[in-house]
This record gives structure tokens, C-alpha cells and sequence, in this order.
């Protein structure tokens, strides 16, 4: 009987939990690495981030990065059941949303189609760039504007995530909006042409 969306989802997040403490930072440093190393910091006008949360991998470096070199950075804010996305440097203010996720305290924010780059949290994905959320669809819904044809701007999708998340399938359904590529502690992996063309060694 194949596993179900909620038991799939609280496997990995239990994994991902439970990683030791010296494999995540050692997990962590690669996956900022990697990102670092693709180009897509002096490609990318406008990038967004998340903090970490729940054992997700942490992108601090990324975001530390990004403002050496004064790059423009997001990190998303709630906004009601979508995500906006609100400018933060390294130490700027935060403030705590309804989840107790900590977000720029700002009331300045943006939509995701403003932005060039997301870089997404994880539970699982698969080797089709079909990805695994914490199940409020909140970047469905923001990202749904990317399923217009007529839609020509739309950012480049960067899921975050360790290789044990990785899943041989997951359901794809029509509102879901599929990853260009990831990264894992292992490196790069693509699932777009445009990908391909954006993220790699300089």
C-alpha cells in the first residue's frame, strides 16, 4: 500500500530532525557552498531565503553573503495565506509571525514574481523537481501566478534540502509548482534547461 502524504511527511521531517550535530554543519557548509560556487549570487538581482526552521538545512551563509556584497535579499513574511517577501541584511530586525518563525520586522514587502531566485526549504523531493511542503501550500499559492503561460517573469525555484529527503516519487498535482533544481550536501541537481544555464561553477 503506498505510503501516505501526512506518514511520508512526518517521516522525513523526524529524519531530518534527528541528523547529528556534526553531520548538519558539515551538511549545511556544502549546501552554501554549493549555491555560492554556482554563480547565482552575481547572476541574481534579488535573492530569497528562509531562516531555518524545524531541522530544515541552514542557508545562513548564503544570507551573510549576499550582504557583503550588497546583493538584494528577502526572507518571506506571511501575508495572510500566501508568502510576500520582505528585504533583510545579516542582523537586521526580526520579529516572530503566528508559527513563531522569526521575520523581518518591516513593513515593506514585495511579491514573489519582483524577485530573480527563491531558495526553498524542503521535506522531500523527488528526481523530477516535484517537491514536498509542510502541507499549508503557502508557496502554491504564492507561486501561483507561474502556472500563467502568459507569465514571463517568473523566479528561478532552488529547493533546500539534505539527500535523505530525497523520495523516488512524489504526486504531482495540478497547483504544484516544480522546482528548477536543489541542493543537497551532494551538489547540484537540475531539473530545468534554464537552471542549467544559471547555476554553474564559476
Amino acid at each position: 500500500m503506498p505510503q501516505s502524504i501526512t506518514s511520508l511527511r512526518r517521516a522525513l521531517r523526524h529524519g531530518r530532525n534527528n541528523i547529528a550535530p556534526e553531520d548538519r554543519a558539515q551538511f549545511d557548509y556544502s549546501i552554501n557552498q554549493t549555491f555560492i560556487k554556482s554563480g547565482a549570487l552575481l547572476r541574481s538581482s534579488s535573492i530569497a531565503s528562509y531562516l531555518a526552521n524545524d531541522g530544515e538545512p541552514s542557508v545562513d551563509l548564503i544570507i551573510k553573503s549576499c550582504s557583503s556584497i550588497h546583493r538584494p535579499h528577502y526572507l518571506p513574511v506571511l501575508d495572510k495565506r500566501r508568502l510576500k517577501f520582505s528585504p533583510y541584511c545579516w542582523g537586521d530586525r526580526l520579529k516572530n509571525n503566528i508559527f513563531n518563525i522569526p521575520e523581518p520586522d518591516t513593513t515593506q514587502s514585495f511579491p514573489a514574481s519582483f524577485l530573480t531566485t527563491i531558495l526553498m526549504p524542503l521535506v522531500g523531493f523527488d528526481r523530477q523537481g516535484h517537491r514536498l511542503g509542510m502541507g499549508g501550500g503557502y508557496y502554491d499559492r504564492t507561486l501561483g501566478f507561474m502556472l500563467n503561460s502568459n507569465c514571463k517573469k517568473k523566479p528561478l525555484l532552488i529547493g533546500i534540502a539534505y539527500s535523505s529527503q530525497m523520495c523516488q516519487k512524489i504526486e504531482h498535482q495540478p497547483w504544484d509548482i516544480p522546482l528548477d533544481a536543489a541542493i543537497t550536501e551532494h551538489g547540484l541537481l537540475y531539473f530545468s534547461t534554464r537552471a542549467k544555464q544559471l547555476l554553474r561553477t564559476l
